[in-house]
């Protein structure tokens, strides 16, 4: 008579297993993933961000109507940025908020502010940044209007800003 083979010797069995275990494991691959690269994207209040979104609409249509335009350049060594503006219809401001937004990566944001050298000309320092696309946003001292830009640093050439 046939001796019957052990269970794990079947073919059977481990068709149902390893099919099994495997999604275990890379279920808590991702689990780990997850954790550790929180993206920061979630946010708790969507209808203000809704909100947020149209406002800021409105901002880069106002720097549209008056017609503000500059050149941003950066050094990559010092990390100084040079931003030349023509303010168009717009009234010269002290200084001009500004940031760096990783489209991804919150951590990795930098909000610096431009001061004025001279008439239309602004300068700041910031920390060095990794490579990569960033969104460049300048905004006026009293949020009245906002210039942005898609950028891939490090800059190799000036980067002309308009809305």
């Amino acid at each position: 008579m046939n001796k019957p083979n052990p269970w794990y010797k079947e073919p059977w069995p481990w068709l149902f297993l390893v099919p099994i275990t495997a999604s275990v494991i890379v279920g808590f691959s991702m689990l780990g993933v997850a954790i550790q690269t929180n993206d920061g994207l979630v946010t708790d209040d969507y209808y203000r961000q809704g909100v947020l979104y149209n406002e800021n609409l409105e901002r880069d249509e106002k720097a549209q109507e008056l017609g503000i335009t500059g050149s941003l350049t950066m050094d990559e060594l010092t990390g100084d940025l040079s931003f030349t503006i023509d303010f168009g219809q717009a009234e010269p401001v002290s200084t001009i908020a500004g940031a760096f937004r990783h489209p991804t990566r919150a951590r990795n944001d930098i909000n610096f502010q431009l001061d004025a050298i001279r008439p239309g000309f602004y300068t700041a320092s910031i920390p060095s940044m990794a490579p990569g696309p960033r969104n460049l946003e300048l905004i006026a001292p009293d949020n009245s209007w906002r210039i942005t830009a898609r950028v891939r640093l490090p800059l190799q050439e000036p980067l002309r800003v308009a809305p």
